[in-house]
């Protein structure tokens, strides 16, 4: 559906304006290409954005990440885009600028926190639930499998044992999981229909005396499914019963559809907080896949050394892909492949298409960010590689992103640190040069399940959650130049204590990938940015070494030579 039918669509239905998000009722997680609802109302092919459209405008809010790619990627006659966070709430501030006074929006998309907030706060609005105009959701067969307990560390048995008993401390009847992050970690299930992500997109209930029912369409499971329809009858027949959801991940549809009867109580996801704790099995399969995903990167750029000449965007993705393939316990790539060579690496989250695909020449800079979902784990590095000979721009622009992911990666923190605090330490090296960048400092990581994983993040808009060891987050800062290029510098680390006794924690990196040297000043370094960066690369080497050929690893020994 086209703007022009979203807009004839309003009259029917009584509203002024039609709000389009990116996602569906598993709010927050992947979709699939099909399921794009931005891309085919307007172009826009990124992973966040909402759309609201009017009688006579449209406009599509993005934040700073794919301001440059959604301006390229839409018609600007047809809609505006707005360069701010993607939120319900945003929008219903620029409507109210417009004078608009009836929203619609479909009720599955948008969380029961979320609707709850806007209601109480936009007094002046009127929102109406008038259901999915775009009509995009899958109808495709899934089949969900089980991971093994010696990459999951736990059977989905004992993992249940806990939220049966918060329930029934709760003195709930049921808990209804709603993230379906939440839902394939405590299940230990994986499925192979997202291109980049192996989660199983359905939702749960457990109940207290332990029966597990799952929801969804088209799915096939050894648990118990059952249907959209079962799950609104559910809802509707529960009378008298207590159900436990988080508001903050369960659509709002859930309150239309139950009985009054029925008690709905808000609760936190315990899976969510649990997940990101990783246990000791998950770490050290986050570790070990590091090292090999860390082979693959290295062989790739041994590859792009000797055969550079006349490769474009996509032969890096293509080959990068095949190094990755190769490596055990592969099982896709954790996010599509961005590579962004010469100016496309301003645009934050660039993926080369047949259209768009260009070569990469000499004097130029190469921006890769990848990633590869293992059965052990789920890896995310960003590499700028220098491309020829820098110019001194680039090195000194290069150098100072260094000094930022140095910054994060070498702090001591207490137990407890909120990532909102923790991201003036890499973004106040971009301020000292009147610099920024328009994305979080870092976000948390799955093991083996989504590559963006709440609730940790580090970022001005960050989560207030507090660290606690055993945590997986990326370290990202970055610099972009519209027009020439972009920068940026990402490793995963975990956290680990400092000293079991003091209640400190530091950052350990899990990625085993060489930083380019040619792009770095030294003598912009301080005594302690040096050591770490050395220290770094003799780790590095040490991963990585009984993993390459003699040809390659020679490289790897020149790359990871001290300054």
């Amino acid at each position: 559906m086209k703007i022009q039918e979203i807009r004839a669509k309003l009259k029917q239905n009584d509203i002024d304006a039609y709000v389009v998000t990116h996602g569906n009722r598993f709010i927050g997680q992947d979709i699939l290409e099909s399921e794009h609802k931005l891309k085919a109302l307007c172009g826009f092919s990124g992973s966040a954005g909402i759309a609201v459209i009017t009688t006579d405008k449209a406009f599509l809010l993005v934040d700073g990440r794919y301001e440059l790619q959604a301006r390229l990627e839409t018609n600007a006659d047809e809609i505006t885009v707005v360069d701010m966070m993607p939120r319900f709430k945003n929008v219903c501030d620029l409507m109210t600028e417009e004078k608009i006074e009836r929203i619609g929006y479909d009720a599955w998309c948008h969380s029961v926190a979320e609707m709850e907030f806007l209601k109480r706060r936009y007094r002046n609005l009127m929102f109406a639930d008038v259901g999915d105009f775009m009509g995009l959701d899958n109808t495709l067969p899934v089949r969900a499998q089980t991971r093994e307990i010696k990459f999951s560390g736990m059977s989905y048995e004992e993992k249940c044992k806990k939220v049966i008993a918060e329930i029934q401390n709760q003195n709930a009847d049921y808990m209804l999981l709603t993230s379906a992050d939440s839902v394939s970690w405590l299940l230990n299930l994986y499925a192979r229909d997202l291109p980049c992500s192996p989660i199983v997109r359905a939702f749960a209930t457990v109940a207290k005396n332990g029966e597990i029912t799952l929801f969804a369409d088209n799915l096939q499971a050894d648990l118990p499914v059952k249907n959209w329809i079962e799950f609104a009858e559910f809802l509707k027949n529960a009378d008298g019963k207590a159900i436990a959801f988080d508001a903050h991940t369960a659509p709002e549809k859930i309150k239309k559809l139950a009985n009054a009867d029925t008690l709905l109580f808000k609760t936190h996801d315990m899976c969510a907080l649990q997940k990101c704790e990783k246990n000791l099995t998950e770490l050290q399969g986050m570790i070990n896949c590091h090292i090999r995903d860390g082979a693959a990167v290295v062989k790739f750029l041994v590859w792009l050394n000797d055969n550079r000449q006349g490769k474009t965007e996509l032969d890096a993705v293509e080959k990068l892909h095949q190094f990755r393939a190769e490596q055990k316990y592969f099982f896709s790539e954790s996010f599509e492949t961005i590579a962004g060579s010469g100016a496309h690496g301003a645009i934050v989250h660039y993926q080369p298409t047949e259209k768009s695909n260009t070569k990469i020449e000499e004097g130029s800079l190469l921006l890769l960010d990848s990633g590869g979902q293992y059965f052990d784990g789920t890896t995310d590095i960003t590499r700028t590689i220098a491309i020829g000979e820098p110019t001194k721009e680039m090195i000194a622009d290069f150098t100072t992103v260094l000094k930022a992911h140095i910054a994060l990666a070498s702090v001591r923190f207490p137990v407890g640190t909120s990532g909102e605090k923790l991201d003036v330490l890499a973004r106040s090296k971009l301020w000292a040069i009147n610099a920024d960048y328009k994305h979080g400092t870092g976000h948390g990581v799955a093991c083996f399940g989504n590559v963006h994983e709440g609730p940790i993040s580090i970022s001005v808009n960050g989560s207030d959650y507090g660290f606690k060891p055993n945590m997986v987050t990326s370290n990202e800062p970055g610099i972009y130049k519209e027009g020439k290029y972009g920068i940026r510098i990402e490793n995963l680390q975990y956290t680990a204590s400092v000293d079991e006794q003091d209640g400190f924690l530091k950052f350990i990196p899990l990625t085993k990938v060489p930083i380019d040297k040619r792009l770095i000043d030294k003598y912009m370094l301080n005594g302690d940015e040096l050591a770490w960066l050395n220290w770094y690369h003799r780790t590095v080497y040490a991963d990585l070494k009984p993993y390459l050929n003699e040809h390659e690893l020679q490289w790897l020994e020149d790359a990871c030579a001290p300054l």
